[in-house]
């Protein structure tokens, strides 16, 4: 299996932002998601044996729990927001402290009845917009395109990124993914087909009756609420036997969402730099094969993570990297504790908020403390000074 990581509202490999990979509970198979108000298809949607008007139409494909499950492992990642929506269904599952992220998820989801809430879940739509950009995007492609707001920016911390680090770098591509993918039937039914094996037919019908309830429900905005994207990963087909996944090319992938939520918490000029430092430290991970480690579950993907933390804000505060102030690390530290989790016991686990901000000062501290500020570490040393220092970084902190 491939090693991806993501910034999910809790991340896998990535900066990606930790609110876990909480997947959600079974859904009989066949069975039709609960009912709630109609509306007319959308224009261009793919006809289904019946006309589709709403989330009430849709009849989930027959194994279909089992077909997310394989997605999920043949990719390596799923949405963060799972856990977010778990929790809007049964509260009393889960006990952790809302983070900054957690609660701007939630913020996300509050109009919608719980009929809705269960289409969100069982669906899978909190998964296509990324298996649509990690199975078929490419930097190259305008679908695929970092939104016009924010591509300089990315793009020109990137190549600093790249000049910085010491490893091969060139074949990684920078894009986007967007919610743009529920609102076309027939991308989503090329994604249906290749990645969850559904037979053309049965993958054109269900695609035509998610598209249809996607648009059926105001607060999901077509695909544009920021909920179905707020995610960033890095990802490295490096080590992978599944023919499909190997043969992708290395990628970072921003979600429109975790835009939106770095800007709805005053982080949109710091915030996205502090997440792609976070991936493309990743990538430094894969090339160096630093993600074997005598640690296992939860301990082992805390420490993968940590560590780009680590390595991201030795980047963002070095003079011959994206050489933030003093004012701006701090908001990058504020970015990585926002997407701690506390999901102590998921293989996704990413660190508390107080872990994660205690890893990223590490790094601003160790680029800082550099006798000879315009010298770069190699990064095989950064992470023989990190591993040093980890267990005092996630030693209990609780008063």
């Amino acid at each position: 299996m491939s090693t991806l990581s993501r910034w999910s509202v809790a991340a896998g490999t990535g900066l990606v932002l930790a609110l876990g990979c909480v997947a959600p509970a079974a859904s009989a198979a066949a069975s039709p998601v609960p009912r709630a108000s109609s509306a007319a298809a959308p224009a261009g949607a793919v006809s289904a044996a019946e006309p589709v008007r709403a989330v009430a139409d849709v009849r989930l494909p027959v194994g279909w729990q089992a077909r997310r499950e394989s997605a999920a492992a043949r990719t390596g990642v799923q949405s963060p927001v799972s856990a977010v929506v778990g929790r809007a269904i049964d509260p009393g599952e889960h006990d952790c402290s809302p983070t900054a992220l957690s609660v701007y998820a939630e913020g996300l989801l509050a109009g919608l009845d719980p009929q809705e809430l269960r289409f969100v879940a069982d669906s899978g739509v909190l998964d296509f917009p990324t298996y649509d950009a990690l199975l078929f995007g490419t930097d190259g492609d305008p679908a695929y395109a970092l939104t016009s707001s924010s591509r300089s920016e990315l793009e020109r911390t990137f190549r600093s990124a790249q000049r910085f680090w010491d490893v091969p770098s060139a074949d990684v591509q920078l894009m986007a993914m967007h919610g743009s993918v529920l609102r076309d039937p027939a991308r989503l039914a090329r994604l249906l087909t290749v990645l969850y094996g559904l037979p053309a037919a049965e993958a054109r019908e269900y695609s035509a009756q998610v598209v249809a309830a996607v648009e059926s429900v105001p607060e999901l905005a077509g695909g544009e609420n920021p909920v179905f994207t707020l995610n960033a990963y890095a990802f490295s087909a490096q080590g992978a036997t599944d023919p499909l996944v190997a043969s992708l090319p290395d990628k970072i992938v921003f979600g429109d969402g975790i835009l939106a939520f770095m800007s709805s918490i005053g982080l949109s000029d710091v915030g996205p730099r502090a997440v792609l430092a976070h991936e493309f430290a990743h990538h430094v991970q894969y090339e160096d094969d630093l993600f074997d480690s005598p640690l296992t579950g939860p301990e082992a993907t805390r420490r993968t993570e940590l560590m780009a933390d680590a390595f991201a804000t030795y980047f963002a505060t070095h003079k011959r990297g994206a050489a933030l102030n003093a004012k701006r690390v701090v908001q990058a530290q504020r970015s990585f504790a926002e997407v701690g989790d506390c999901s102590f016991t998921s293989p996704g686990h990413h660190g508390t908020p107080n872990q994660r901000e205690r890893a990223a000062q590490w790094g601003a501290d160790l680029a800082a403390s550099q006798r000879e500020q315009g010298h770069v570490l190699p990064s095989l040393q950064v992470a023989e000074r990190f591993e040093a220092a980890l267990a005092e970084l996630v030693a209990p902190d609780a008063r």
